[in-house]
């Protein structure tokens, strides 16, 4: 007979982000599944926990992040994208892969403190002879999450950074990976077999212009053959035609291809958004990045009205250095009221907590995921309503709108994935809080001194 675990008596249950929580709900797990949801008295399992004034939701979904960048985090730059991409780039070259294992095993864990069970992490710092994409999926696996390790790489810097790195002294062989040398590793590693919280895809840092599009066209080829989706960092820019829009260019490129999916899609327009979408393209909303970075907020009510693969993001300690995921859909929400939109529309926290849970499974192609739904993946989060974060708020008349405007964002009480408990009353199961944090500021302190900041 195999093992059971119930959820039970929550004080709302909310089985899809769209529809109404249940109250004193139950979830019955087996073999990593949902069996079953139901309200009051819980079947028998072999293991029941209690969620008495809890809120149980679908696990939360991070399409876009770049875990390594975990031991980097609260550096000062300048929040233009170049000055700061400079300050980065400078440090990212003296990472080795005990750093990158570090960062991520990090990243990974204040994830999973939020409520996140499944994140889409883009790779792409690859020096030739060093491997660093091992330590990464060990370190997401090592806590239990589920992984979309997407191979990325960078062919190109942006802008002049190379010349200007260069004179700096900064070794740019180990951020630029020569495109023959990229397009045969990415093929190596797609072929790999994944499993059941594991997953592959590729992508460039950014599309590739100045080839005529051989490159991405090569890597098009790649990806089909391996049957897996490609993701990158799309920014529309300038000197493509005057008639070129975003999806224009997208087409140029073989990028119009269903299941694959883009970060940030800073200036895009709705109309840009719903061809997108038509082709089967996500986009990803990263709120912090956009505020960080000094992108548009793009109206998520005219995004998600196109295409309804839209998802909210944390992306990486760089460009987001608090790392919780019901932290950034909590701000996405606060954001899309403001005025300055082109279409301002305070979206109902249900709707947001689609694009991070339902819609964001459908932006990176997992099926299963996303819903505490029968036949779904046994992922999901509990949080207490209880405790001080929620005190003094309506939880009893509307707790998930109580989450959005009262939780700190971080802190969940359990965490399950597969049926799996990877958080359990608050602390992580496969790994120690101190440790993984120890090891970060160690990682953190190998590379000030490598550039000769005395740590």
């Amino acid at each position: 007979m195999s093992e059971s675990t119930v959820i039970a008596h929550a004080s709302a249950l909310v089985t899809r982000a769209l529809d109404p929580p249940i109250g004193d709900g139950w979830v019955l797990v087996e073999d990593g599944q949902v069996v079953a949801t139901g309200a009051g008295i819980p079947p028998n399992a072999s293991l029941v926990v209690d969620a008495s004034g809890c809120l149980v939701l679908p696990g939360l979904i991070c399409a876009h992040h770049h875990l390594s960048q975990g031991a980097s985090r609260g550096i000062r730059t300048h929040p233009d994208l170049i000055e700061w991409l400079a300050v980065h780039y400078e440090r990212w070259a003296l990472m080795r892969p005990a750093d990158a294992a570090a960062g991520a095993r990090l990243s990974a864990a204040q994830l999973l403190l939020s409520g996140c069970t499944t994140v889409a992490t883009f790779e792409y710092l690859h020096p030739e002879g060093e491997d660093f994409a091992t330590p990464v999926i060990e370190a997401a696996a090592g806590l239990g999450s589920r992984l979309l390790y997407v191979r990325g790489t960078a062919p190109r810097l942006e802008a002049d950074l190379e010349q200007r790195l260069s004179t700096r002294g900064v070794d740019v062989a180990r951020l630029i990976e020569p495109p023959d040398q990229g397009l045969r590793r990415i093929t190596d590693f797609v072929s790999k077999r994944g499993g059941e919280r594991l997953r592959f895809g590729c992508g460039p840092t950014t599309p590739v212009l100045d080839d005529g599009g051989e490159f991405q066209h090569a890597l098009n080829d790649i990806a089909d053959a391996a049957a897996v989706p490609q993701h990158l960092h799309y920014h529309p820019i300038g000197g493509v035609g005057p008639e070129a829009t975003a999806a224009d260019l997208a087409r140029r490129l073989g990028l119009l291809k269903m299941g694959n999916w883009f970060a940030h899609g800073s200036r895009l327009t709705p109309a840009d958004v719903a061809e997108l979408g038509a082709a089967g393209v996500g986009v990803v909303h990263c709120p912090s990045a956009s505020l960080r970075l000094g992108y548009e907020i793009p109206s998520l009510s005219s995004w998600g009205t196109a295409n309804d693969r839209i998802a909210v993001a944390v992306d990486g300690a760089a460009s987001n250095d608090r790392g919780a995921m019901l932290g950034e859909i909590q701000l996405a929400w606060y954001l899309q009221g403001q005025p300055h939109l082109v279409a301002p529309s305070r979206l109902s926290p249900e709707k947001i907590l689609h694009m991070a849970t339902e819609g964001a499974a459908l932006t990176i192609g997992w099926e299963g995921l996303g819903t505490l739904t029968p036949g779904s993946a046994a992922d999901l989060a509990i949080f207490d309503l209880t405790d001080v974060d929620t005190a003094g708020a309506a939880v009893d008349e509307n707790p998930l709108f109580a989450l959005f405007t009262t939780h700190r964002g971080a802190d969940v009480r359990h965490v399950f994935v597969a049926g799996e408990p990877v958080v359990a009353d608050g602390r992580l199961t496969r790994g120690d809080r101190a440790q993984i944090a120890g090891a970060a500021q160690e990682a953190r302190k190998r590379v000030s001194q490598r550039m000769g900041i005395a740590a």
